[in-house]
């Protein structure tokens, strides 16, 4: 048999779609479900079954295979959808990697806002496919972990993936043409963004800051019975950072907020020349207030999990709004 011929590693691409019933498989296709990730890369695992048989010399033991899945993990961009709130047009490009990953979106058409909250439940699946120099990933049923979601000046609003779900067999096809996002993101600088902190539910005290990240944190675990299986969300322990410049303790003393256990809102908005903008916001507490070097000057890395109220579903959040009167 010949042998085919090279293909470059970067020749890579990914479809994904969400079922809207979990019992439907959905096929996403080039043309329509194309997601414009990031140094994509991808894998499969399994559960390995030992078999030490007992033996009069010394070797390896072999083993059977048993849950088979399949991952793929990438960077992606955040970026508002044409008309946050709206009835068209309102769904931001990334709501299809946030959706499984435990998300909910709320569009509101009077305030024009697209808001992506956490939910504990009923957490939509997708089907993915994954090319990549001429190999064909299959992945189906999966849930995802969003991890690095940050906002920081100097850069565009992005983070990390991951999909995981089932799959069957690895296949042989060529990287079709993928219809993707044209959207080139807004880079977040001082003219563009601002920063409010918000503590115990006070006045929001406009901040210098650097960046904001999160790490949504969902366990993702594979389960299997007789006659089902599925991929689910078992929980979900989100922390944040913020890294911001020192301001005058008599306005902000992180230690004491930390030590009196106080909540604690933070938000980075960035707000484009068409006066549409992306805000990355969190409540929580203030586990670790690190003393850093931001630049050459005096600044605090603040760090804790994000938490929610007693209502649920506010500890973290992405919107997407529209500023125009």
């Amino acid at each position: 048999m010949a042998q085919p011929n090279l293909e470059s590693f970067k020749r890579r691409g990914l479809a994904l779609a969400l079922r809207a019933s979990a019992s439907v498989p959905v096929v996403p296709t080039a043309a329509n479900n194309g997601v414009l990730l990031f140094n994509g890369t991808s894998g499969t695992e399994f559960d390995k079954i030992e078999r030490p048989i007992d033996r009069p010399f010394l070797t390896g033991q072999p083993f059977a295979v048993g849950g088979k899945r399949a991952f793929i993990e990438g960077e992606f961009e955040l970026y508002p959808p044409t008309t946050p709130g709206g009835a068209d047009e309102s769904d931001a490009d990334c709501g299809v990697l946030l959706l499984p990953a435990g998300m909910t979106v709320v569009k509101d058409a009077a305030a024009k806002t697209t808001r992506y909250n956490p939910i504990s439940s009923n957490v939509p699946l997708s089907d993915a496919k994954f090319w990549h120099a001429g190999t064909l990933k299959n992945v189906n049923a999966a849930r995802h972990n969003v991890t690095s979601l940050i906002l920081a000046v100097g850069d565009r609003f992005k983070g990390n993936i991951r999909v995981q779900g089932d799959y069957e067999t690895i296949g042989e096809d060529g990287l079709p043409e993928l219809a993707l996002p044209a959207t080139v993101p807004t880079v977040a600088r001082a003219d563009n963004t601002v920063t409010t902190i918000t503590v115990a539910g006070g006045a929001p005290l406009v901040c210098w800051a650097k960046s904001l990240s999160v790490d949504v944190a969902n366990t993702i675990t594979p389960k299997e019975y007789t006659s089902h299986k599925e991929t689910g969300i078992t929980d979900r322990a989100p922390t944040w950072t913020a890294r911001i410049a020192k301001t005058a303790l008599a306005d902000f003393n992180p230690w004491q907020i930390r030590d009196d256990a106080k909540i604690v809102q933070v938000a980075l908005r960035l707000t484009e020349k068409s006066k549409l903008y992306s805000e990355l916001g969190i409540r929580g507490q203030i586990e670790t207030v690190n003393e850093t070097d931001i630049d050459g000057d005096y600044g605090w890395e603040l760090s804790g999990p994000c938490v929610a109220s007693d209502a649920g579903g506010d500890e973290l959040y992405i919107e997407f709004g529209d500023a125009t009167p």
